[in-house]
């Protein structure tokens, strides 16, 4: 019999500072979607002047899910990560309410980890989504891990992370095979800038190769310091971006910065940023220094750009840098499929 299940992970990750925290995820079919729920307990109330920009998704550093033998479904790995995800839902998913209000001592936030291509379809919730899916079945070892920031300074610059609790849900159709769909394989690096100018797509990156690239996802900051409640979204670290097919001699994207933003602007407002002091607030415009390139708009409709045949180098993500700042960083997440043949 085929069914589709929700089910809340009985165990729950206790908040450590600096720490890797695992969960062991249900293993009973084809995972299609994780959600995650947390609440953090701080030493003090938020105050206007010094809680930082998206407080509530900062104490995520990484975030990962991997299988027996070291295989990687899910990773999420640079700086304060959980805000590129939060920004990312905000797109995938127009109009939910993600995390509740701030209390007094708590803030709570939510993430939604969608593998398949399609997280709404025909303006619903497609939480049941196998265009693509862990092949949960066939792994006898299959955790999430988080890597939690600091407690200093994280939400608040004036107050720090006592405690907290992490929690997760995971989707799943029982029944079917694992193989012959697609599993997610995503992965992301951080790069700093050279802080200084580079002209016409100069600054380059090697896409990850040997699977379908769906999506790019850029999100650019400044080098505030933690301390000072940074790093900030920053808007002004590349004027165009593109991806360049270096053996073919062919520009496939290249895109302006203001034209790549409005395509994928996002709303910020109070309940995504807090009330945060006026240098850090983005409240009632779009996230500065948040871009996605969908590669499905340019290619295959479900699953993007076909890199499967290509070796290293073969695929680059370029950028132009106008006036690089030592410390700036440009934090890229390559959301990418390939087909699972089974175990």
């Amino acid at each position: 019999m085929i069914y589709k299940t929700v089910k809340s992970v009985v165990d729950t990750i206790t908040w450590a500072a600096s720490s890797d925290l695992q969960l062991d995820l249900p293993t009973d079919g084809r995972l299609t979607r994780l959600q995650i729920n947390a609440n953090f307990t701080v030493t003090g109330c938020l105050a206007a002047a010094t809680n930082t920009q998206l407080c509530q998704y900062k104490p995520f550093q990484n975030i990962k899910i991997e299988g027996g033998g070291g295989r990687t479904y899910f990773g999420m790995s640079g700086e304060q990560m959980g805000r590129m995800l939060h920004i990312l839902n905000r797109l995938d998913f127009p109009g939910i309410a993600p995390h509740a209000a701030m209390a007094t001592n708590t803030i709570y936030s939510s993430l939604i980890l969608h593998f398949g291509s399609f997280p709404r379809l025909y303006g619903q919730d497609n939480p049941f989504d196998e265009t693509a899916f862990i092949p949960a079945k066939d792994e006898t070892n299959l955790k999430l891990t988080i890597t939690t920031a600091a407690a200093v300074d994280i939400a608040d610059t004036a107050i720090d992370i006592s405690a907290g609790t992490i929690k997760a849900t995971a989707y799943q159709v029982l029944g079917k095979p694992m193989a012959g769909g697609m599993m997610p394989v995503s992965s992301s690096y951080s790069h700093p800038t050279l802080g200084s100018a580079v002209s016409d797509l100069g600054q380059e990156f090697d896409i990850p190769t040997r699977a379908f690239v769906r999506r790019i996802v850029l999100l650019t900051q400044d080098h505030t310091a933690v301390t000072s409640g940074g790093p900030l979204l920053a808007d002004d670290i590349f004027s165009k971006a593109g991806i360049l097919l270096p053996m073919e001699t062919r520009r496939l994207v290249e895109i302006d910065d203001e034209a790549l933003a409005s395509m994928c602007g996002v709303l910020a407002d109070g309940y995504d940023v807090g009330a945060a002091a006026d240098a850090n607030k983005v409240e009632g415009y779009q996230f500065p220094g948040f871009y996605v390139i969908d590669l499905r708009n340019l290619a295959h409709p479900t699953y993007g750009l076909d890199l499967r045949a290509y070796e290293k180098g073969a695929a680059k993500l370029a950028f132009t840098i106008p006036s690089g700042s030592s410390g700036d960083d440009i934090l890229i997440w390559y959301d990418q499929v390939q087909p699972y043949a089974g175990k």
